[in-house]
């Protein structure tokens, strides 16, 4: 038997570690759960009595502790303890011996066995349909799950549609809402679409959900669609009311409880003709200014209400939204006038009770913007209108994260869907990072551009044509590079409400939204002619209603607008929305934003929801006596002062009853009794009573959530309460229920409690402070994590993992960024991030690199050491830690950290909410008290450091010229392009062992070659083999069985120039090839257990010189040219690329002649027939896209020779041993004006001339008499990172010439990176 180990006491966090791991034996062999327990229970009292054993590999602990050996037959190397029962996932019986349903048991290494998800039809878990599946011989037999069929259920059944061999894709029910032929068993629809073949009953629609046009009635329940008795032959589909032309889907016509006017008639519209025009007058005269505002605020503070839609006529409803439409273009007009009045009085530093009147006039001015901001109704585009809305008030928190939600409603049947702009929010000449919305193909597409690629996430799970005629919830979300669209259909009466999702990312580093304030825009359903979009987005305005929900979960409405464009409320009044469609506006409840209040009277009930730590929950307030009940650092505190001799009563401790700032709902009730006790209630629960000598109330009014400065200024108790930022419901006053947005006193608040107001994407830092969590994540090999922070203060932890004596951090050190992982430090150029100014930074970690990104500019990357220890992915939870941490001999960080996010192996990338992280030391989720210094301490800062040497190299950075052309050209998202040599490739170096017995490769490639190879992996001498490749223009997937070859060969050719998709299966002596999802190829060779191994890389693309030769045909074993896109194995996408040569982005456009050098690195090195000794004449013309790069070097162990770029200028320079010189000529335009410039460079010893576009420069440096001429390799446009002294080159180059010899690229020694023989982009 084997030695046990000894393990002592266990820590604390074991008990949580045992239940865990329990848990996840659901998908392994099966255990007994209360012996799992009992054993969990045993070791709990043991480990606080003597040690605890535990067994090796192979061995399980017996109940007389012994170690024994596990009989598992070979299919597992870990069994239970006490019973010896095996472990292996997906797998049943005692010994592991059978699979789970869906799952087949598969050979592996060494004897062991596995269970493998059935390739019915593709064998990863997305696509796997079958309820069970064996083999018969060599052929796989599938029984599959309802709603497939085909020998792999590779198709979807009758009454189905869908594409189950697309990945991620499976069949759905046909839903034609029963009218369709009743003597048909199955709906009929179409197989891939959905769409309803031949809709009865006078029924149309793409689930034949209403009545045809020509008919009216119920389609859905009664069923009754009856032709329109009219000479028009229109008539309303629900009503049968005749009309001159076709009608709308308006299911508001039939549905009482629509708001299709959310505006009472408060007062007289007589009162509306006292517009704004007022504020002209009197700037000092208070009572005038705040009798207009105040004026306008009554137009316009309306609320949501819920009542008949008989109460108000069409042409009220039409007098209403006209008088409210035009206050708020007398805001936009006579503000600024105001405010400039306003700024002139100001100067003149007036007394006392004008400042105080003027502070009055802003404040009623931003309350009735906030109003304006918070109405909640949509408008009718026309294909010809605009709206440009206020954006939002703090722009730079749209760098990093960037999220718009809204309603829309499109009519398929009135308005055929088609390519249409939805909103746009950029710069005004379309040229800046922007972030849009679109119809295109009948699919809902989120476009957004960082730097140089238009990003485009297209939701194609659910065309726009299928849309319900109703108002249907769509989310754009962007969080750095990554990015989703989100779109909600809600509930209609035979269906549950949908949810669709679709992610994308950009390619690259940049992460940051490059704004400008003064020049950003946001518009929806279209832009006037002044305004210019950028390509992807010059499409038409938009048909249909749209209302505004948030911008960065800060509520905003379309009538917040700066000006409109052909929108005409009389012609085309607001679309009805049903608000209780969606299943979260279910409950009433109402949002504060930390700046509103409502007024009512008396004692009352409320509800509570937030994570803020202090806000009003109420407060009545007279003269000098008042009555607060707020929220303390979380906790209830209340406080009363009724002219008492005493002074004010006061309830504050620390019960936990009274902590509620826990993002759960609490009722708090408080009740005044018999004049003369106060009593609160949280949770229906008594908390405290408190007794007062006999009063009266002595208030008129009470205020929710906050209250105006006037008020809070009149008690010093009063002078720090802040507005509640939370959701309050079940509002009562002596048992009845209130409306808040009813009531006229009301500011800031909205309806609904969206989750996102919960989430606490900031925190602040004292020092002392850290935020602690756990997550499935592996930052020592792969991580991507981002987040903005801000400081004064020159060092401190930003984030912070380790295990054992191995670190993982990101920190600030001495005003410098340093990712440090097991001690190999990546550091920003920068030393100047602690200036109290807002920072992105982005870091992340592959088998290639260390990269290190702050603010889109200051990158640094370091290549993986060799003896970097690799990592097997594992899935165990671990703990992390932002802004210190418990353990780390670093300084913890001050300041402040926001929208933070980090690669975690089971989910999406979203922004850490830092309100559940379990460990919360000493830390503020609210406000960032941390501002920019002075200018004057800056710039005194910099003088004391401008002296050295060092301090001047690195303050000249920053003033790098940006060059005419982008560093990244437009490409395809993921895609890369091959051929540009003979045996271009990328090397795959991690693979499972899981390879060896079964695979399942898919991937999409365009090309217009006939030959060339695209996919091969094999053992060193190639007797094992697995390939894919062109052949006359056809695709053919090889792999060896023994001695015998599975061949399978398409019968069309792909070579068109169009995307194809490829999916090619091996299973044993079984192999399939599916092209575009529809045509499966399979071919098999008969025997069992014939041992194949591969060794590896996997090659992409091409092999190397005189590989693969042995196995397919000649003039296919040379590189493929085309592109590829989303490889992935099983399922999922392959780890980082070990090594690339001549491989490069597939970049999107027009292509012209020379060799480009990417941004991701790279360089050619010459054979050696040119050489450049001690004289020599070289020429070449180029074309960058950075100031600063690499074009040629030349290096010994003694000396070298270099001509590069640096900030727009050409520089040589040569070293010969002894001493260095160079010669530098900056042309007129500068080399980066986005045009090709010619260089020529004559060395003659110790003279060099450098001519630039016919500008000449020359420098003659000492003699030296150790020079010799001797031959050495010649490096273009970068050099290996071991020799590498400045950054690669970035652009493109042509015809190079040495001593008159034209340099083809194509014959060069080698060609290595990301570098493109004989294509550029052209500009």
């Amino acid at each position: 038997a084997a030695v046990p180990q000894t393990i002592w006491q266990l820590p604390a966090t074991f008990a949580f570690a045992e239940i865990h791991l329990s848990k996840s034996y659901a998908s392994m062999c099966l255990l007994n759960p209360t012996r799992v327990f009992y054993k969990f229970l045993l070791y709990r009292k043991l480990t606080f009595l003597f040690p605890l054993q535990v067994c090796g590999r192979g061995f399980f602990l017996s109940e007389q502790s012994e170690c024994l050996p596990c009989n598992c037959k070979g299919h597992a190397d870990y069994c239970e303890d006490i019973t010896g029962i095996c472990i292996v996932n997906h797998s049943m019986g005692d010994f592991c011996e059978m699979c789970e349903d869906g799952y087949i048991l598969t050979p592996g290494l060494g004897g062991r066995h596995t269970c493998q998800p059935c390739a019915c039809p593709l064998p990863i878990p997305s696509n796997n349909f079958a309820v069970h599946c064996d083999k018969g011989g060599a052929t796989l037999r599938c029984k599959c799950q309802e709603g497939y069929a085909g020998n792999y259920c590779e198709r979807c059944a009758p009454g189905y549609y869908g594409s189950p061999m697309t990945t991620g894709s499976s069949c759905k029910r046909c839903d034609c809402n029963g009218n369709t032929d009743p003597n048909l068993i199955f709906n009929e629809c179409h197989n891939v679409t959905g769409h309803c073949q031949h809709c009865w009953g006078n029924t149309a629609g793409a689930n034949c959900e209403r009545c045809a046009p020509g008919f009216y009635g119920d389609a859905i329940s009664a069923k009754d669609c009856r032709e329109c008795d009219c000479e028009s032959g229109f008539c309303d589909m629900h009503t049968g009311r005749c009309l001159a032309e076709p009608s709308t889907v308006n299911l508001c016509n039939i549905s009482k409880s629509c708001d299709q006017c959310i505006w009472h008639l408060i007062k007289d519209m007589e009162n509306s003709n006292k517009t704004l025009d007022q504020l002209k007058v009197g700037v000092l005269n208070i009572t005038t200014v705040e009798h207009t505002i105040l004026v306008f605020m009554l137009a316009i503070v309306i609320p949501i209400g819920f009542f008949d839609l008989q109460f108000l006529s069409t042409p009220h409803l039409k007098l209403i939204f006209l008088h409210y439409f035009l206050a708020v273009e007398n805001l936009n007009l006579l503000v600024p006038t105001l405010l400039d009045k306003l700024k002139l009085v100001e100067d003149k530093k007036p007394v006392n009770n004008v400042t105080t009147n003027i502070m009055r006039i802003r404040e009623l001015i931003a309350q009735a913007r906030s109003v304006a901001k918070k109405v909640q109704v949509s408008m009718k585009f026309n294909g010809q209108s605009s709206v440009e809305v206020h954006p939002h008030s703090n722009l730079e928190e749209l760098k990093t994260m960037t999220s718009i939600s809204l309603f829309m409603r499109v009519d398929p049947d009135k308005d055929p869907i088609e390519d249409r702009i939805i909103l746009y929010l950029g710069d005004r000449n379309g040229v800046r990072d922007y972030m849009g919305l679109a119809t295109k193909n009948d699919i809902l597409v989120f476009f957004y551009k960082l730097g140089a690629e238009d990003i485009e996430i297209p939701l194609s799970s659910k065309p726009v044509s299928q849309w319900p005629a109703v108002f249907n919830y769509v989310k754009i979300e962007r969080l750095g590079r990554h990015g989703k669209v989100f779109l909600t259909v809600p509930s209609q009466s035979s269906t549950d409400e949908q949810k669709f999702i679709q992610k994308g990312e950009a390619p690259g580093t940049e992460s940051l939204f490059d704004i400008d304030p003064q020049d950003l825009v946001f518009f929806v359903g279209g832009v006037p002619p002044d305004v210019k979009l950028p390509p992807p987005l010059d499409l038409a305005p938009f048909v249909g209603c749209i209302e505004l929900s948030s911008l960065n979960n800060d509520v905003i409405s379309l009538y917040n607008f700066k000006q409109t464009h052909k929108i005409n409320l009389t012609t085309s009044p607001p679309c009805p929305r049903y608000k209780l469609a969606f299943s979260q506006s279910r409950i009433a409840s109402y949002l504060f934003d930390g700046k509103g209040y409502f007024t009512v009277v008396t004692r009352f009930d409320i509800s509570v929801r937030t994570i803020a730590s202090d806000g009003v929950l109420f407060l009545m307030a007279n003269e000098d006596k008042f009555f607060l009940l707020e929220l303390k650092n979380g906790i209830l505190r209340l406080m009363y002062d009724f002219g008492f001799s005493n002074g004010p009563k006061l309830l504050e401790n620390n019960l936990a009853k009274l902590q509620i700032n826990d993002a759960k709902y609490h009722e708090v009730s408080v009740i005044y009794h018999q004049s003369k006790k106060v009593i609160l209630l949280v949770d229906k629960s008594h908390v405290k009573s408190m007794e007062n000598p006999k009063t009266t109330l002595p208030f008129a009014d009470i205020y929710i959530g906050g209250a105006p400065s006037s008020i809070l200024k009149s008690r010093p108790e009063l002078s720090s309460v802040v507005g509640l930022k939370g959701c309050v419901k079940g509002f009562q006053f002596q048992k009845k229920d209130f409306n808040l947005l009813e009531e006229p006193g009301t500011i800031g608040i909205s309806s609904g409690c969206p989750e996102e107001s919960f989430m606490s994407r900031k925190a602040y830092f004292s020092g002392k402070s850290y935020l602690g969590s756990t997550a499935k994540i592996s930052p020592f090999d792969n991580f991507e994590g981002g987040l903005n922070f801000r400081t004064l203060q020159p060092s401190g932890l930003l984030f912070y993992h380790n295990e054992g004596s191995d670190e993982f951090s990101i920190s600030l050190e001495n005003g410098a960024v340093v990712l440090n992982n097991r001690g190999v430090k990546v550091k920003s150029h920068k030393k100047q991030y602690n200036d109290g100014r807002s920072h992105f930074l982005l870091a992340s970690v592959n088998n290639q690199k260390y990269s290190l990104l702050v603010d889109d500019e200051d990158k640094q990357l370091k290549k993986r050491p060799a003896s970097a220890v690799g990592s097997s992915y594992d899935s165990d939870v671990k703990t992390f830690y932002y802004g210190g941490s418990p353990s780390s001999t670093s300084k913890n960080f001050t300041g402040c950290i926001s929208y933070a996010y980090i690669n975690r192996l089971d989910l999406d990338i979203e922004p850490e909410d830092f309100k559940r992280y379990p460990e919360k030391v000493q830390i503020s989720l609210e406000g960032c008290p941390v501002h920019q210094p002075p200018a004057a301490l800056l710039s005194r800062h910099r003088a004391n450091t401008s002296g050295t040497k060092q301090s001047q190299k690195e303050s000249a950075e920053p003033n790098i010229k940006s060059c005419f052309l982008s560093s990244s050209p437009k490409s395809i998202h993921h895609a890369f392009r091959f051929g540009s040599i003979a045996n271009s490739r990328q090397h795959y170096a991690d693979f499972p062992d899981s390879l060896s017995q079964r695979s399942h490769f898919s991937l999409s490639m365009k090309t217009h070659s006939s030959f060339g190879l695209i996919f091969y992996v094999s053992d060193a001498q190639e007797d094992n083999f697995m390939a894919l490749f062109l052949a006359h223009g056809k695709l053919l997937y090889t792999f060896n069985v023994g001695d015998q070859r599975v061949k399978i060969k398409s019968e069309d050719k792909y070579n068109d120039g169009s995307w194809h998709s490829v999916i090619f299966i091996r299973d044993g002596n079984v192999g399939r090839l599916i092209v575009d999802g529809l045509t499966m190829l399979e071919d098999s060779i008969q025997g069992n257990n014939v041992s194949w191994h591969i060794s590896g890389p996997l090659y992409v693309g091409g092999v190397p010189p005189g590989r693969a030769q042995k196995n397919i045909q000649r003039n296919s074993a040379y590189s493929f040219t085309g592109c590829i896109k989303n490889l992935q194995l099983d399922g999922k996408q392959l780890s980082s690329v070990a090594d690339t040569f001549g491989v490069t982005p597939c970049f999107d456009g027009v292509s012209e002649g020379g060799t480009y050098f990417s941004e991701e690195g790279g360089y050619i090195v010459l054979d050696d027939s040119f050489n450049l000794g001690l004289r020599f004449e070289l020429v070449m013309e180029v074309r960058p896209r950075v100031a600063s790069g690499v074009l040629l070097h030349v290096h010994s162990a003694d000396d070298y020779f270099t001509v590069y770029i640096h900030q727009g200028a050409v520089v040589v320079l040569v070293n010969d041993g002894t001493r260095e010189f160079f010669t530098k000529m900056s042309p007129k335009q500068g080399v980066c004006s986005g045009s090709w410039h010619k260089i020529t460079v004559i060395r003659d010893a110790n003279v060099v001339q450098l001519d630039v576009d016919s500008e000449i420069n020359h420098v003659v440096g000492p003699l030296s008499p150790s020079s010799t001429d001797s031959r050495k390799p010649v490096f273009i446009g970068g050099t290996p990172e071991s020799a590498a002294t400045r950054k690669a080159y970035v652009g493109c180059m042509r015809n190079l010439t040495i001593n008159n010899s034209q340099v083809n690229f194509s014959k060069a020694v080698l060609v290595s990176g990301a570098v493109s023989v004989g294509t550029c982009p052209a500009s």
